[in-house]
């Protein structure tokens, strides 16, 4: 296949480099021209990334991946393309900021061509592939979702130094705008992803679909709002604890002796790219959503050393 992935971040250079290592023709598009010259050298723009290094730099060598800061040169006939491009959320409001990706969405529609299956890694609010995406592309293309080209939604779960073997390890989650969209995908994200044996799921390890954009959307805002509404009860809890001269972590791991307790240990913050995001995500789909909204304010301080209460908190 030819591949074209948008935005060749931390996210998305790696998974440029996976669909190569798979034997496909791989074109990264950046807004960038140092990160573009770097990848085209072979060399990683950033540093962290367990394993980028060595296979960039075999992959650009063999001539299945190359990066342009030009729509132009890289979607035009992609049998994918695949778009990482960021989406910020207002540090004051709380709303998201689309203009990136807008930007990014208008260029990919100014050149995308028939027969392309899209897909959208970045993690969205719930309803955005269908009500913002959908629209976009086929106003600025003149082309028609579900006839000339299909849209899907397939949120990245990964985490940055460890991408490849997160790849491998978790279900890849697909919604598709229609049943033949959503086969398409299946298809392809089968033929660019290795999965690892995984017996404690219900269901095989490897592309799961989901039956539509919004569902796959829910799922990634789901995972990750589960983790900080987690946090702020375990804060919460810690707080409490602290004011009557309780031991917070001797408390949770009793807790977490029953196996229907999953109780997180409180810290000093939450910290990460994602965590803090993604429920103001999922706060801008489901604004009733009271106990999200109250898990994203501050509510316990270590009364430890920053040192000691760090060791505690993440166990080690």
């Amino acid at each position: 296949m030819r591949i074209t992935v948008i935005a060749l971040g931390k996210i998305g250079l790696p998974l440029a480099v996976q669909f190569a290592s798979k034997g496909h023709e791989v074109l990264g598009v950046d807004v960038n021209p140092t990160v573009v010259g770097l990848v085209n050298k072979g060399e990683e723009p950033f540093p962290g990334e367990a394993r980028l290094a060595e296979k960039l730099a075999e992959l650009v060598a063999a001539g299945r991946l190359r990066a342009t800061t030009e729509y132009s040169e890289a979607v035009p006939g992609s049998d994918a393309v695949v778009m990482v491009v960021p989406l910020f959320v207002n540090d004051d409001t709380w709303e998201p900021d689309f203009g990136p990706m807008d930007s990014a969405t208008m260029s990919l529609a100014e050149n995308l061509t028939p027969g392309s299956l899209v897909s959208y890694e970045t993690t969205l609010p719930v309803g955005t592939t269908r009500d913002r995406w959908k629209p976009l592309l086929e106003e600025v293309s003149g082309l028609r979702e579900g006839d000339d080209f299909h849209l899907v939604f397939s949120p990245e779960r990964v985490l940055t130094g460890r991408v490849f073997d997160d790849l491998r390890k978790y279900p890849k989650l697909v919604g598709g705008m229609s049943a033949e969209g959503a086969v398409r995908a299946l298809d392809f994200y089968r033929a660019v992803l290795d999965f690892d044996p995984r017996p404690d799921l219900a269901r095989p390890n490897g592309v799961w679909d989901l039956g539509s954009p919004e569902a796959a959307e829910m799922a990634k805002l789901a995972e990750t709002t589960y983790r900080d509404v987690n946090i702020g009860l375990a804060n919460q809890f810690g707080r409490f604890a602290t004011e009557h001269g309780i031991d917070i972590f001797q408390v949770i791991e009793a807790s977490n002796s029953q196996p229907f307790s999953h109780i997180h240990r409180p810290g000093i913050a939450v910290g990460g790219h994602c965590i803090p995001v993604y429920p103001r995500l999922y706060l801008w789909s489901d604004p009733d959503a009271t106990v999200v909204r109250a898990a994203r304010r501050p509510t316990w301080q270590c009364p430890l050393t920053p040192s000691t209460c760090w060791r505690r908190a993440t166990g080690r």
